[in-house]
């Protein structure tokens, strides 16, 4: 929609013939990954150009990168969900192991994948490891490079930094919250899941159900500009993702700026009518600061808030008393598409 405001560029096709050592990194845990672990081990098995380590735990992250900068790893697959991404990610950008910053590919080894619906190979799983291990054997598979700004979220005085490509509050906490108790429970993952969940939350938005309906109290600052006053938001997000779940592009903002932030109003007049449209980032006439809907590009936000945040699915607590949480653009990754 406004691929000249963010960092996103298609590139060509990547070099066919070069050879870049290929890494993948698996969260055995991560949903897919629960039930298709063997069959992804078989497969790289027989691929001597791949490199792969298991994951058992986040703490096992540094030592497997150290590991694939050991191997001149030019090529890094992730293997997992989008918590499992993010926490690469964050290593990758915040303790720099690599002297060159690998091309990255993201496999839809989580139950969700929705940061691989943006810049990933989509999907099945199995195929898309195969499709993997035929392009680091012959590199004549089609491929683009696409470029994304990755957000450095800093949670308050004296807590690590995290990276991602989603964060949001309000509203998005309890359909999180309904995706894990009432629809990954069922065994429905991928788009369909949060789909359903996103479709059950907007409804019971749209009732003023009070399981749904729980806005958060939150300042919001962009860029150096002034503090703006605290507002009650049912919806805040704020991303670098240009595709969410089933195709969504939830921004309308023109500025230029790496962050998309969008937020909706507790108090947003005419939901029913305005949210369909803007979740397709096609604003109507109602949808206006006025009205209660405000959608920025941007560098930097700042969030005063208590209350929990999620960042690629994981949750979050924000305290006022630690300081505010602080959104900017922590460096560009360059994807590998297959």
């Amino acid at each position: 929609m406004h691929d000249t405001v963010i960092t996103v560029k298609p590139v060509e096709t990547a070099p066919s013939k070069t050879r870049l050592p290929v890494g993948l990194l698996s969260n055995p845990h991560s949903g897919r990954n629960r039930r298709q672990l063997q069959h992804i081990e078989d497969i790289v098995a027989n691929h001597s150009g791949v490199h792969h380590r298991l994951t058992d735990s986040p703490d096992e992250i540094p030592a497997a990168l150290q590991e694939m900068v050991e191997h001149a790893v030019g090529v890094l697959a992730i293997n997992g969900g989008d918590g499992t991404i993010a926490r690469v990610l964050t290593h990758l950008l915040q303790d720099s192991p690599f002297e060159q910053q690998p091309l990255v590919v993201l496999l839809p080894g989580g139950t969700t994948n929705m940061n691989v619906g943006d810049v990933g190979i989509r999907g099945n799983l199995k195929r898309a490891v195969t499709r993997l291990c035929e392009w680091a054997d012959n590199r004549d598979t089609d491929c683009k490079l696409l470029q994304r700004p990755i957000l450095h979220v800093q949670p308050g005085i004296g807590q690590p930094p995290v990276c991602g490509m989603f964060f949001g509050t309000g509203a998005i906490i309890q359909g999180i919250e309904y995706c894990h108790a009432s629809i990954h429970s069922k065994g429905l993952g991928n788009e369909v899941g949060p789909g359903l969940a996103m479709a059950r939350t907007i409804w019971g938005i749209l009732r003023r159900d009070r399981r749904f309906l729980k806005p958060v109290p939150v300042a919001v600052t962009l860029d150096s500009g002034t503090a703006g006053a605290e507002q009650e938001e049912l919806l805040l997000l704020v991303s670098t993702l240009e595709r969410l779940f089933l195709g969504m592009h939830p921004y309308w903002g023109q500025e230029d700026g790496p962050l998309h932030i969008s937020m909706v109003r507790n108090d947003a007049a005419r939901l029913l009518r305005t949210l369909p449209s803007l979740l397709r980032g096609k604003p109507g006439r109602h949808a206006t600061e006025a009205e209660g809907y405000r959608s920025y590009n941007c560098t930097s936000v700042r969030l005063e808030l208590d209350g929990t945040w999620t960042l690629d699915g994981e949750l979050y607590q924000a305290h006022k008393t630690t300081g505010p949480v602080t959104i900017t653009n922590g460096g560009t990754v360059t994807f590998l598409r297959l």
